[in-house]
């Protein structure tokens, strides 16, 4: 049954607003302050919210704020009671995240109207969340799918024609089999790296406290260098792209997971190389501000626009795949964002549609002590 709270202090009209959509067969709960409807939204947790502004020591404002805030119950309807029509007061209450105002006095139809729009919008919010939901899972199910066995194919179909042929095969045949051999591999094992990764992320084993706890001080121009040969390997389009280096305060030292951040700068390098001209060129430089090192990551590519970029930093999208061949699951820049965050560092896009994407991040610098 659809469960609504009332939060009014003026006993006859909560009553009044109670009695109303009892009859229409909703579960309706009822409190006299705004600390407790605080407590029962919390415990209960409602379907929708009708709550009167002007109450005392918590009015309907804080409590609004404090449901906005409480991941439970944040998405909750919540309609406002007042007496007060001014477009400042009305505006301040939907700046906080007010869905709808209900003006004293008021008939029973009113509340009627108001409650049933607010439980329709809901219910068709939450059909069209289930439906992303749906489409996001079958999206990772045949992505998954594809990057697992994509070079499980290749891999088990060379080890296959070398074993049946092996004393048929000249040495260039042979060649290409281990190099199929090899491609298979290292794209295999960038998958079960991201996977493994993400799941590390997810369960805080990889998270801001152990890496102060357990990572290793570095100098950050050692991991990209190992970054730089990673990507290499990574990348399907254009892996010998020329890279320049600009290696200034080469000496920054910071405290890592090396793995980790090894990993999530190959990731950027490898789409800066991958998306480059075979002739182009890929600049990276390093700097240290105070307390912080940079690093950023320019190609001359394809670019993006300002809607690509945001989302090529959702899990799980790519950009143009239908336009241009592409191996992974999406998971790239979205991974390399959340292990650059868990290292205490922030990671920002610009692009150009046309013209190329520059990737500049910073982390903090520690003195090794």
């Amino acid at each position: 049954m659809t469960k609504i709270l009332v939060i009014e202090d003026e006993t006859p009209i909560r009553e009044n607003v109670m009695e109303i959509l009892e009859l229409e067969g909703f579960d309706v709960f009822g409190a006299a302050d705004g600390s407790r409807g605080l407590e029962l939204a919390a415990r209960i947790k409602p379907d929708l919210i009708l709550c009167d502004i002007t109450m005392p020591e918590v009015d309907g404002y804080e409590v609004l704020v404090e449901v906005r805030r409480t991941p439970e119950i944040a998405a909750v309807p919540f309609i406002f009671l007042t007496a007060r029509t001014d477009r400042p007061f009305v505006r301040h209450g939907m700046e906080l995240g007010a869905d709808d105002y209900i003006t004293k006095p008021f008939t029973p139809a009113e509340i009627r109207a108001a409650v049933a729009s607010r439980l329709d919008r809901r219910k068709a919010m939450e059909k069209s969340s289930d439906e992303d939901l749906e489409q996001a899972r079958r999206t990772l199910i045949r992505m998954v799918s594809h990057e697992l066995r994509t070079p499980l194919i290749s891999i088990n179909t060379s080890a296959e024609i070398i074993s049946r042929q092996i004393g048929q095969l000249n040495p260039a045949q042979l060649q290409d089999m281990m190099d199929a051999l090899n491609r298979g591999g290292k794209r295999l094992n960038r998958v079960v790296e991201q996977i493994v990764l993400v799941a590390e992320l997810d369960t805080n084993a990889l998270s801001a406290n152990a890496i102060q706890q357990y990572g290793a001080v570095v100098p950050l121009s050692e991991v990209l260098i190992a970054a730089i040969d990673l990507a290499r390997a990574f990348a399907y389009r254009h892996p010998d792209v020329t890279i320049r280096l600009d290696e200034r305060d080469d000496q920054a030292a910071i405290v890592c997971d090396m793995r980790a951040l090894k990993h999530a700068l190959a990731e950027l390098i490898t789409n800066a190389l991958s998306f480059s001209p075979r002739e182009g060129e890929v600049t990276i430089a390093q700097w240290q501000v105070a307390d912080r090192v940079w690093l950023s990551i320019v190609d001359h590519g394809v670019g993006m626009t300002p809607e690509q970029v945001e989302l090529a930093l959702k899990d799980f999208h790519q950009i143009d795949r239908d336009r241009h061949e592409q191996q992974g699951m999406g998971l790239g820049l979205p991974l390399a964002r959340r292990i650059i965050a868990a290292h205490g560092g922030e990671l920002e896009i610009s692009s150009v549609r046309g013209k190329g994407t520059q990737i500049t991040l910073n982390l903090p610098v520690t003195d090794g002590t």
